[in-house]
């Protein structure tokens, strides 16, 4: 017995090295937890590759998505200065070591994003606010924060990341309070069933050992091999571990204390509960043991994670049947103090109970809990919360923010779906911005689809006059305006081409030529005046000079003076009628020259040569009005010549000096009559041109007009044309001229739905319900289908298309958690059957025990469900509550089966009723205590806060609770109806006795 002692001794050695080790190697766990315990979807999901298309559209960086929402205090409008200092806060962002900013999107850039991050009420505002993904998450969160704060409004950075990480810093919280309420309640419940404080130690001290140690191991191998862990792994580590572990040593104590009840010694005492409570204890512990470590075949990393717990199992199990052998051998009797040592466990009076009703009575037993059990099996289908936020509490700010959109905004502006279009080529030719925009009116047909904004619609809403029915509208304007110019100008052509045919160009082509002449008959009189004035102004200085001998030559100068007033009257005669002439000439010349004017002729030089015509006619009729009177005096005179030969002296005198002034008189009317022929004959020739010009005008006005008529036709066909094309369904397409799409204008629409690339599209889905609904989530999958099928057909064929966001991720975790449940389960279950197939060397019995755990699961749910929409007002259970539920129900409820079965087949009692209501009697109060202690050890993890943890807890709690009544049912129930079928097999395979006698008689005779 010595090497025994020396043994364990040598085990606790170890043990203590392995503790210091593990503690001594233990990582981050915090920090560990938080980078690898978020929920990893496998990468052929969709919101996966979509996040590939995103990283490489950041530059194959990851990135984060923010969301600061700005609430005004008192909940109404916010001002113009308020948005303001929102707009100067969202411009001053900087970066810090930990906080590196890629892009923002502010309420305020531009009309587009007024539509889509300003509420309606007008009291909030968002910004998108992208950031590299390198750094902690709470200090990026914090510093936007600290950042954003404006004075009056109530700030809040919420998103995905930000709520994820407020979710794991709940279960850090929680996980400390779980540790501390299991420890003291394990403690409490181990001193009331022992009635010793050593007991309570000496077994948190095993499974402390176990627990730290599995810990490290987990953990380690986290960080170093990529192990699988989440936010629960550790939670689960500690209600797992303390519970069963308890549940464990309480049934190895039973077994010692019951040896040491019978007089052995400590050490053997010990030996004795290590062989018979051990061998119960490692078939239950290798039953867990399967049932966690099958969950690594599950194709989902977070259900993977459980395996962590077989970690511990096993560490746990060398732990008891090593270390517990210690301080068994070593204390004795004394580990008990100060309750004395009378015997091994007590006898349940409620299993004894149980057993005998299911013994007595085994179909109507059975039919009960058929009956009690169906409704659950057919309520089993209920909608599951994929929310995450519905984990975290309303006093951290993620939530509040999230609450704050979800009050102001529609449901899914909180979690928009993002589409992800990656092509070889640039994505910003007309084709394919043509083909983006047809995908994003698509998506907006679709049901459950509030708004959709890519970068053709930046706001949601189409811009109307990127599309063919705004353009044809503009185009038909301008050729309603085009045919009223034309109208216009086939008016004006019109006019002036009347105007022409009234102004009779060939009458007045004749008058000038008319004109024409008669100056030339001017030049030509106006020659001859200033002749005959030569001669008589020479004659009046022959008469001047004759006047000396005129008292001898008397009656010839009055026969001389007779024929000068003879002539003065012919002058004066014919300067009247050329004067007459002249005069009309003017007016003639006059119209004309004002016909000129209007077809834009230079008229200055004829007017100013007429204008001299004119004074020089004035004065000649001055002049030979002067000489008419000379002549009419002169006449008079003659009479009494003789007597006044010097008053005609005198005369003579005074006609030879205005001789001088009539010749000069006369030069000037022959001199102005040539300038005025020489004009009138050029403006004659002017005219003559301009005539045919007029003529060739007229022509080309009635054609010019003809051909307006065509104009206008044609514009009338084209508008009506258009016109059907606008009305059309073609109206409805995207166009955009190239110089547009590359203009400064459209360059930010681009730069916020697309990459620096060009070959990266985004599209924005905002949905009316809840994202994260079960509803929304099937819209989402019509969604994926329908939009694939439609780019078949567009000139996005051939481009990678993927969903992502929070809602995408939510769609994909549903149907992978949903599906791989089912499959980890039957795994589960298939293992954990084997197991207990290789325990209790039955069929029957194994396949009556998954029966009861698969039932007591189903009521567990049931019952849990209906507790929490009623206590704590969720509607629904977390989508993982089933999964955890299930694995521990599965995993440890077969532990309290497994006791039952190891003593039902310890017992030595031939008959198997009685040996059935025996086991059940003496291992029910054991089975009871461990119950409460694993009960108690899960309801630790209902202050915690978080709702899986809460719905898990109380679904093991319930499900434990039926289990415990359930198990010594069935399973005498099939004890009892499994010894009926033997017995009644036995009475019909038993032979008659007539017939044997009839036999025995004939014997004798066949063979004589």
């Amino acid at each position: 017995m010595k090497w025994i002692t020396k043994k364990y001794t040598a085990a606790l050695v170890l043990w203590v090295v392995v503790v210091l080790a593990a503690i001594f190697a233990m990582p981050n766990v915090s920090q560990l937890v938080r980078d690898n315990g978020t929920i990893t979807l496998p990468s052929y999901t969709e919101s996966q590759k979509a996040k590939k298309i995103e990283k490489k559209a950041n530059g194959n960086k990851s990135v984060r998505t923010y969301t600061a929402v700005f609430n005004d205090r008192d909940n109404t409008k916010l001002s113009k200065s308020q948005s303001e200092d929102i707009t100067d806060k969202l411009n001053q962002l900087q970066n810090t070591s930990y906080l590196k900013i890629k892009k923002v999107m502010g309420p305020s850039d531009n009309a587009q994003t007024k539509k889509q991050l300003i509420a309606k009420d007008k009291t909030t505002q968002l910004a998108q606010i992208t950031v590299k993904s390198s750094g902690d998450i709470s200090k990026q969160v914090d510093e936007l924060q600290t950042q954003l704060k404006v004075s009056g409004i109530k700030t809040y950075v919420t998103g995905a990341d930000a709520l994820n990480d407020d979710f794991t810093t709940v279960t850090e919280k929680g996980i400390q309070k779980t540790e501390v309420i299991a420890v003291i309640f394990i403690f409490i419940v181990l001193i009331l069933v022992f009635r010793s404080p050593i007991v309570p130690l000496i077994s948190l001290l095993n499974v402390g050992v176990a627990f730290v140690t599995s810990l490290s191991i987990v953990m380690n191998l986290a960080e170093k091999a990529n192990f699988p862990i989440s936010n629960f792994t550790q939670v689960f580590l500690v209600v797992v571990l303390f519970g069963i572990g308890t549940d464990y040593n309480i049934l190895l104590y039973n077994y010692f204390k019951g040896a040491l009840s019978r007089g052995l010694p400590a050490v053997e005492a010990a030996h004795d509960a290590q062989r018979h409570g051990g061998r119960t204890i490692l078939y239950s512990g290798i039953s867990v043991l399967i049932g966690f470590t099958v969950l690594a075949l599950a194709k989902f990393e977070f259900y993977q994670s459980a395996v962590a717990v077989a970690i511990g199992v096993l560490v746990l199990l060398g732990v008891l049947l090593t270390l517990n052998m210690f301080f068994m051998e070593t204390l004795g009797e004394k580990m008990f103090w100060p309750s004395k040592v009378t015997s091994g466990s007590g006898k349940s009076r409620i299993w004894y109970g149980l057993s005998r009703s299911a013994l007595a009575y085994p179909v109507v037993i059975i039919a009960v809990i058929a009956a009690v059990g169906i409704p659950f099996l057919i309520n089993s289908n209920a909608s599951l919360n994929f929310n995450n936020a519905d984990e975290v509490p309303d006093t951290y700010q993620a939530k509040r923010g999230y609450e704050v959109i979800q009050d102001h905004f529609s449901k899914g502006m909180s979690a928009p779906a993002t589409v992800y279009i990656q092509s070889d080529s640039k994505l910003n030719t007309q084709a394919k911005l043509a083909a983006i925009d047809d995908l994003t009116q698509y998506l907006k047909q679709e049901p459950g689809v509030k708004t959709v904004a890519s970068a053709t619609q930046p706001g949601g809403s189409k811009i109307k006059s990127m599309y063919l029915k705004d353009q044809l509208a503009t185009i038909n304007s301008g050729l309603d305006a085009s045919t009223k110019g034309i109208e216009q100008i086939k008016a004006g052509l019109t006019s002036a081409s009347n105007q022409l045919q009234a102004a009779n160009i060939s009458g007045s082509t004749a008058q000038v030529q008319q004109l024409a002449n008669g100056t030339s008959q001017l030049q030509s009189g106006a020659q001859q005046l200033s002749s005959g004035i030569n001669e008589y102004t020479s004659g009046v200085s022959s008469v001047n000079s004759g006047l000396q001998s005129a008292n001898s030559s008397m009656p010839a100068l009055t026969s001389g003076v007779s024929t000068l007033a003879s002539s003065s009257q012919q002058l004066t005669s014919g300067l009247s009628q050329l004067q007459t002439q002249v005069s009309a000439l003017s007016s003639q010349a006059s119209q004309i020259l004002a016909l000129l004017a209007s077809t834009g002729q230079n008229t200055s030089t004829a007017a100013a040569e007429m204008g001299a015509l004119q004074g020089a006619i004035s004065q000649l009729s001055s002049g030979s009005a002067a000489i008419s009177g000379g002549m009419t005096q002169l006449q008079g005179q003659v009479p009494a010549l003789t007597s006044g030969m010097s008053t005609l002296a005198n005369g003579t005198s005074t006609l030879a000096a205005s001789g001088s002034t009539l010749t000069s008189g006369g030069q000037s009317v022959a001199s102005g009559g040539a300038t005025v022929n020489s004009g009138v004959q050029q403006m004659n020739t002017q005219l003559q041109a301009m005539a045919s010009q007029v003529t060739a005008l007229e022509d080309g006005l009635t054609s010019a007009t003809d051909g307006l008529d065509t104009l206008a036709q044609g514009n009338t066909s084209m508008k009506s044309y258009l016109t059907e094309v606008q009305k059309s369904y073609i109206g409805n397409d995207f166009y955009l001229p190239k110089a547009s799409i590359q203009s400064s204008v459209f360059k930010p629409s681009l730069d916020a739905y697309m990459d620096k690339d060009r070959k990266i599209a985004e599209l924005t889905l905002v949905f009316k319900g809840d994202p994260n609904s079960e509803k929304v989530s099937g819209q989402l999958k019509t969604i994926q289908s329908d939009m694939k099928s439609h780019l078949k057909h567009s000139a996005l064929k051939g481009t990678k298309v993927a969903v992502g966001g929070q809602t995408s991720e939510n769609n994909d975790l549903r149907k992978l958690a949903n599906g791989d449940f089912v499959r980890t389960a039957t795994i589960m279950t298939i293992g954990i059957g084997i197991a207990l197939i290789v325990v209790t060397e039955s069929i029957l019995q194994p396949m009556t025990i998954i029966g009861t755990l698969l039932l007591t699961y189903e009521a567990s749910m049931g019952i849990t469900r209906f507790v929490s929409r009623v206590a704590l007002g969720d509607s629904m259970l977390s989508w993982n509550t089933p999964f955890f539920t299930f694995i521990m129900l599965m995993a440890l409820g077969v532990d309290y089966s497994i006791f039952l079965m190891v003593r039902f087949k310890d017992e030595k009692e031939p008959d198997l009723k009685v040996r059935m209501l025996n086991a059940a009697t003496a291992i029910g109060s054991v089975v009871i205590s461990a119950a409460i202690i694993l009960s108690g050890t899960f309801a630790a993890l209902i202050p915690s806060g978080v709702t899986t943890l809460i719905q898990v807890a109380l679904g093991v709690i319930f499900g434990l609770v039926i289990l415990v009544i359930a198990l010594p049912l069935t399973l005498s129930s099939l004890i009892s109806m499994t010894t009926w079928h033997e017995n009644r097999i036995h009475r019909v395979a038993q032979p008659k006795k007539g017939f044997n006698d009839r036999k025995k008689k004939k014997k004798p005779e066949t063979t004589e």
